[in-house]
């Protein structure tokens, strides 16, 4: 699903106007950048949480060439998934599963 389908989705189940949708999407996803941007994590209960990470300098190998580089420090983020979001995912498909 993408980023316009997630917004059409949500303006026909919640009947709002799509424009307002697409807003809200906007503005959710520019926060959630904003706010691991500063080194914050970003925690939706029931859903999950991104988390800022560093990620430290490392060598690597250059597929076409074959010679070895350097991958240089940086940030990312990563996603964890909420154990109640695991358990809906699971109940749907009809599996039990402890977490």
């Amino acid at each position: 699903m993408t980023k316009n389908e997630l917004a059409k989705e949500v303006a026909v189940s919640e009947k709002l106007h799509l424009s307002t949708t697409f807003q809200a999407v906007d503005g959710i996803l520019r926060v959630i950048k904003e706010t691991l941007a500063k080194g914050e994590p970003v925690i939706i209960r029931g859903f999950g949480t991104f988390q800022p990470i560093e990620c430290k300098e490392r060598p690597a190998r250059d597929f076409k060439t074959g010679k070895p580089v350097v991958i240089s420090a940086h940030k990312s983020a990563k996603f964890r998934v909420s154990k109640d979001f695991i358990k809906s995912l699971n109940a749907e498909a009809g599996k039990e599963v402890t977490v």
